[in-house]
């Protein structure tokens, strides 16, 4: 099916923020965006509804007002109906793969699913995990099952990294698979480096480094 789309140029504060949107963008992120935008401009059409409701560019259309733009491109999708607006949205969220509120994002998934509306973007596990209530019908075997599947390739993974980067030196984030932590967490990690150099006698890189290697001998030991 081939859909078409008038872009409209609209002034971004008449463009109303979803009550219920799942996707959180914290004030660096937004920060980052304000850069690009003044940068490089905006290219990426904010999505809205028949009521000028946020689809898709909730931290476009912040970036856009911080940014000073008087006007920014938007889609409106008249065409769909209110459960595809939501789905839609989980959709487009889920692709972008970022953080959630998790209650939230169980609510409106909830919703959906008990009305019939398809959510693509999301496996039939974890569909499971965040709608099912996890004290009720629960295949315990299967989730078991599922978790020593995914422990083992994470371990293969590891050792991997571990034969390809042991006479050099790695980019931490290319170890541990993320750059950044929500500045929410910041204090939380800091503590957690306290404890590292304080059980391993050692500072920084070296401390998490020496702790890793605790925790590994550790696991390797149980097996």
């Amino acid at each position: 099916m081939k859909n078409e789309f008038k872009i409209e140029y609209l002034d971004p504060r008449t463009l109303v923020p979803y009550e219920e949107n799942a996707k959180i963008h914290d004030e660096q992120q937004i920060a980052d965006l304000v850069k690009a935008i003044q940068k490089r401009g905006f290219d990426q059409p904010i999505t809205v509804d028949a009521r000028m409701v946020i689809i898709t560019g909730h931290g476009r259309r912040e970036a856009a007002i911080q940014a000073g733009m008087k006007t920014v491109p938007v889609i409106v999708r008249r065409d769909l109906s209110e459960e595809e607006t939501r789905a839609k949205r989980l959709e487009d969220n889920r692709l972008a793969s970022t953080d959630y509120d998790s209650l939230k994002l169980q609510r409106e998934l909830k919703e959906l699913i008990d009305v019939e509306i398809d959510v693509f973007g999301f496996s039939d596990r974890e569909l499971s995990v965040l709608v099912e209530d996890m004290t009720r019908d629960m295949d315990v075997d299967s989730l078991v099952s599922d978790l020593a599947t995914e422990s083992e390739r994470q371990r293969e993974e590891h050792e991997e990294i571990s034969s390809t980067v042991a006479a050099g030196t790695a980019r931490i984030t290319d170890v541990l698979g993320f750059k950044e932590i929500p500045m929410s967490e910041a204090i939380t990690v800091g503590d957690l480096m306290a404890y590292m150099e304080d059980q391993t006698g050692e500072f920084g890189v070296s401390a998490f480094i020496a702790f890793a290697r605790q925790i590994s001998a550790e696991m390797n030991a149980d097996e």
